[in-house]
C-alpha cells in the first residue's frame, strides 16, 4: 500500500483507470449490439449517439438517420430524365446497381409517387431509406457507392444533380 502522502494519487490513478476500462467496456458492448442488429435502417429508425459515432455518413454531415446533408450552397446543372420521371419498368439498369457520381458532384433523388429504396453501400453497414413524396429527398454525396429500386408499381422520380460554386467545369452527358 502506498504512503499516505501518495495514496491520494494512487487512488486517483486507479480511479481513473476504472473509470477508463469501464466506458471502454461499455462502449464495446453497445458497438457490438449495434454492429449485431439489422444492417437495414430506415428514415424511421433513430441512431443513437454512439451509433452515429460508429455508423454514421462517410465523414461530411449526416442527420440523425445517416442521410448525408446537402450543401447549402450547391447550384443545380443537371437532372435525368430531362423530362417528365423515371417509372419502374424505365429506370436506367445503372441506377439500379452500385454506382457512384463524379467527384465534386452531389445528387438529389426526387421522389414524386409511390415509394422508392434509395441504398448507400459505403461505409459499411449499409444503409437503406425509403423514399416517398411525403418524405424527405435521398442526398448522394460525390463519389459514395450507391444504388435505387421501385418499391412500388407506381415509383416516379429524378434524379437532380448538384456542384460547389467554383468546384471545376461540369463536363458530364447525361441522358
Amino acid at each position: 500500500m502506498p504512503s499516505s502522502s501518495s495514496s491520494h494519487s494512487y487512488y486517483s490513478s486507479a480511479g481513473l483507470a476504472l473509470a477508463l476500462f469501464a466506458i471502454t467496456a461499455t462502449c464495446a458492448v453497445a458497438f457490438t449490439a449495434q454492429a449485431s442488429s439489422s444492417a437495414r435502417s430506415t428514415s424511421s429508425k433513430k441512431r443513437t449517439p454512439l451509433g452515429r459515432l460508429f455508423f454514421g455518413g462517410s465523414g461530411s454531415n449526416a442527420d440523425a438517420d445517416g442521410m448525408p446533408v446537402l450543401p447549402s450552397n450547391v447550384v443545380k446543372y443537371s437532372q435525368v430524365p430531362k423530362v417528365g420521371f423515371f417509372v419502374k419498368d424505365k429506370i436506367p439498369r445503372g441506377l439500379l446497381k452500385d454506382h457512384t457520381t463524379k467527384k465534386g458532384t452531389w445528387g438529389v433523388i426526387r421522389v414524386t409517387a409511390g415509394k422508392l429504396l434509395y441504398r448507400l453501400e459505403e461505409p459499411a453497414p449499409a444503409l437503406e431509406f425509403e423514399l416517398t413524396p411525403e418524405g424527405r429527398s435521398g442526398i448522394i454525396e460525390p463519389t459514395r457507392l450507391h444504388r435505387v429500386a421501385p418499391l412500388t408499381d407506381d415509383v416516379e422520380f429524378c434524379v437532380e444533380f448538384h456542384r460547389l460554386p467554383g468546384s471545376g467545369p461540369v463536363d458530364e452527358k447525361r441522358e
